[in-house]
């Protein structure tokens, strides 16, 4: 059995979807409960923020795209799986990071 690009793809958004909603959930969490920290540490958190919420609208629209078209040879390709990876694997870093501070926190 051959699991085709397209659904290694739609794999990899599925994960990185997960992913980056831990990854937002944490800095807005966070950033609403971060009156103590410094401005620049305020900023971080809230661009943070931002970066996970970006990629998890990215990779939920990605999903839809991906049942909403049979056709398309672009979601079909190595190229792109390969670019999904790294979207994954960047998101995937973060919620490591995220969770062994929680870790070592509590």
């Amino acid at each position: 059995m051959t699991i085709s690009w397209r659904v290694a793809a739609a794999a990899l958004d599925a994960g990185t979807a997960v992913f980056a909603a831990i990854n937002a959930a944490y800095f807005v969490t966070r950033l609403a409960g971060s009156g103590h920290e410094p401005e620049g540490r305020r900023a971080a958190v809230f661009v943070l923020a931002v970066v996970g919420l970006g990629a998890l609208i990215e990779a939920l629209l990605l999903l839809a795209t991906f049942a909403a078209s049979d056709s398309s040879p672009l979601l079909s390709s190595p190229q792109w799986a390969t670019t999904r990876l790294l979207a994954c694997v960047g998101s995937g870093g973060i919620c490591a990071l995220i969770l062994r501070r929680a870790a070592e926190e509590g």
